[in-house]
């Protein structure tokens, strides 16, 4: 009985509001980076709450409703703009379609609270962007295998990227160029720290310094849209990613051409080795910068902190006793466990936990390797590594879905 007044009270006098914050929320949680997926299933919970049938369909660059009103269809399209992670957005919108949908709060107090957050800026300002850019990067760069010179090179590349992002914001027209222009920049940085100190690795430099830049999350998530069916945008994200990571590889075969002919020198300086527990330092560096650079709030840094600390440890147990793929995909059903039971708990979403966990274990830099390969004609060994990438995307993703499988979502 409650929910055929709801229904009745929704379609004859509040329909068209309800509908302009549902089409609101979506816009705001597309361009916060919410996949296809999980974005039409949180929507069409939220209007069947709301008592409105509904029939949503996520694609790149826009959003298609169809609702049912007094047994009329009325279609919407709503343009949304180019979607980059804001974990603080997602938490805040889900948040305010559960309290509407329940009746916690009005639909009016809730559209202007939904209009609040999405002209909110960033809480971080641009010099602390740079800084946690920098700390990232050279925080990865102890966690995968490099010492103190490659955790220099790569706090450098870090920050110089992030001051390259500001530069756009000024010189629009390079915007298109920056991930090329990115990989240029941390080749040379790396190959003039190559060319001084002996025993420096290259490669883990500059893929630590571009590994926010290396698009292996965005691989991933679009192997688990397509999984889920959404295949439009799922094969708009995985195009998306091989055109950076060609671009990528492009910057780096630029710049190794102009620093062979350039730099000459034989490296005669010795650095000492890093102590054993600096990997725990480090393991605190890497979800701090994450915080920032996926705009987090700040209260969730013990969260994001301990997705990180879950899904590093786990791989690196793990790793030990099975082949990569399957350590990949044990770890991140740990990891999309924990974070379910985190967003039941705390009627919280998910993607707080499971995004920076997921950054940690998604193969980005075997992208990259193949890109490289393929393109200084080894072909073989670039398509042996791109085939490495594809199983250990697919192993994250079923554990992913596993995970979902053994506890469903706060959201679902």
């Amino acid at each position: 009985m409650t929910e055929s007044k709801k229904s009745d009270n929704f379609t004859s006098t509040k329909a068209e509001d309800a509908i302009s914050f549902l089409l609101g929320c979506a816009k705001t949680l597309h361009e916060s980076g919410l996949p296809a997926h999980r974005l039409e299933r949180l929507l069409e919970i939220a209007s069947l709450k709301m008592g409105l049938k509904a029939d949503f369909f996520i694609s790149p660059g826009s959003v298609f409703v169809s609702f049912n009103v007094d047994s009329k269809i009325v279609t919407h399209l709503k343009k949304v703009g180019e979607a980059s992670l804001h974990l603080e957005k997602i938490d805040r919108v889900e948040s305010l379609l559960n309290d509407v949908s329940n009746s916690k709060i009005s639909l009016e107090a809730g559209a202007e609270q939904l209009e609040t957050v999405h002209t909110s800026a960033t809480s971080y300002n641009g010099w602390i962007t740079t800084l946690f850019f920098g700390i990232s990067t050279g925080s990865a760069a102890c966690v995968f295998g490099g010492g103190i010179l490659e955790i220099m090179c790569s706090f450098i590349i870090g920050v110089g990227i992030s001051g390259l992002f500001s530069f756009v914001r000024v010189f629009p027209r390079i915007e298109k160029l920056i991930v090329f222009i990115a990989a240029f920049y941390a080749f040379v940085v790396a190959s003039f720290f190559n060319s001084f100190f002996i025993g420096f690795n290259k490669e883990i430099a500059s893929i630590c310094g571009l590994i926010l830049l290396i698009p292996g999350f965005s691989f991933t998530v679009a192997i688990t849209e397509m999984v889920n069916n959404h295949l439009i945008s799922g094969l708009s994200k995985f195009t998306q990613s091989f055109v950076i990571f060609v671009m990528l590889a492009l910057g780096i075969g630029v710049a190794d051409k102009v620093m062979q002919g350039l730099l000459n020198v034989t490296p005669v300086i010795n650095v000492f080795s890093l102590p054993s527990w600096s990997i725990a330092v480090a393991l605190i560096g890497v979800p701090v910068g994450f915080i920032v650079l996926l705009k987090a709030k700040r209260s969730d840094a013990l969260w994001i902190s301990f997705a990180c600390w879950l899904s590093y440890l786990m791989y690196t147990f793990t790793s030990s006793y099975v082949a990569a793929p399957i350590a990949v995909f044990l770890s991140s059903v740990l990891l999309g466990f924990a974070s379910n039971v985190f967003a039941k708990i705390k009627k919280r979403n998910s993607a707080i936990m499971l995004v920076p966990g997921m950054i940690l274990l998604v193969p980005g830099s075997l992208g990259f390797f193949s890109i490289s390969n393929l393109l200084q004609s080894n072909i073989v060994e670039g398509i042996e590594i791109a085939l490495k990438m594809l199983t250990t995307s697919m192993a994250l993703v079923m554990g992913i879905i596993v995970s979902d499988v053994l506890l469903k979502s706060g959201n679902d």
